[in-house]
């Protein structure tokens, strides 16, 4: 607002369709938790719903313990090892590509005017694992952009990046988030994401900036959710009901994704087998909060 009137509101929709932005393309990617995974995420779980208080307005919130083992799950789905497999998998026709980026998550937000940042421990072991699949697994030429490189690499990396030439893919943290621009990028994969809706449609508009020769972008979002679909019927009904707002949370993001992508009937298909699994109709999808699925 401004002295009191409201800013004229400027869609993504419209931004595409008035060639602002790009189209894209969108590919959701299912990646499920191992056992482990799965054990810690039920027991962080069971210790957030022991948090949950009530403040002096009677509305309910997390206690500050509640807020960290909250962040703590948060960060266990978005680093789940499958990602990593699903990646590898994904990125094959990629191989000889460029102008790719990998977004990791992190704590902070790392702005062009900043030199460090304070990075989660482990999301650098994830952006570790990530570079040396690429790099040295799939022999691609990749380089990471987080806080460890100042300001002047940065600046270096983006230029190689967008020559194409020595540098295929950034292997990234907190790059789509305010303050960064790098138009270059054609294909992004998002290991990590937020239940934020402003937050993630402002990384989609990041990936669809313009650029030459770019005539459309791909984005590979990965779908974290804690069993394969074959194994949801049997599951208890306490169980479904709580994994239930981490389903809908990391649908509703795919389903905002999916509405307005060149291939919508594609990724809707993808996105119809897990609302079918858990018989989620077209109406109870919405971003639900479960004192625990937070943005990181």
């Amino acid at each position: 607002r401004f002295f009191g009137e409201k800013c004229i509101e400027y869609t993504l929709d419209r931004a595409i369709e008035e060639k602002k932005l790009t189209r894209y393309k969108y590919y959701p990617i299912i990646a499920t938790f191992n056992d482990r995974e799965m054990t810690v995420y039920s027991d962080l779980t069971n210790e957030i719903s022991k948090c949950v208080i009530k403040d002096k307005n009677g509305r309910i919130r997390l206690s500050e313990k509640g807020k960290m083992l909250a962040l703590k799950r948060a960060r266990l789905v978005a680093g789940i090892a499958d990602k990593l497999t699903k990646l590898a998998e994904c990125m094959k026709p990629y191989m000889e590509g460029k102008h790719i980026l990998v977004y990791c998550g992190a704590t902070n937000v790392l702005r062009d005017d900043q030199d460090s940042s304070d990075t989660a421990e482990d999301d650098l072991r994830q952006i570790d694992a990530i570079t040396n699949l690429l790099g040295n697994c799939m022999n691609m030429r990749v380089s990471q952009f987080t806080s460890r490189e100042d300001i002047a690499e940065r600046e270096r990396l983006k230029r190689e990046f967008a020559a194409g030439n020595n540098l295929q893919a950034l292997i990234a943290i907190k790059c789509l988030d305010e303050g960064m621009n790098i138009p270059a990028i054609k294909t992004a994969f998002i290991l990590a994401s937020t239940a934020n809706p402003k937050e993630y449609i402002q990384r989609r508009g990041r990936v669809l900036r313009l650029y030459k020769d770019k005539e459309f972008a791909e984005i590979y979002d990965f779908i974290a959710i804690p069993h394969p679909l074959s194994e949801v019927p049997s599951l208890t009904d306490e169980q479904v009901k709580r994994e239930l707002s981490l389903i809908k949370n990391e649908l509703a993001r795919a389903e905002e994704f999916a509405r307005i992508a060149m291939n919508m009937a594609e990724a809707e298909k993808i996105i119809d087998t897990v609302k079918d699994a858990y018989s989620i109709n077209d109406f109870t999808i919405d971003i639900e909060e479960d004192f625990g699925y937070v943005e990181f």
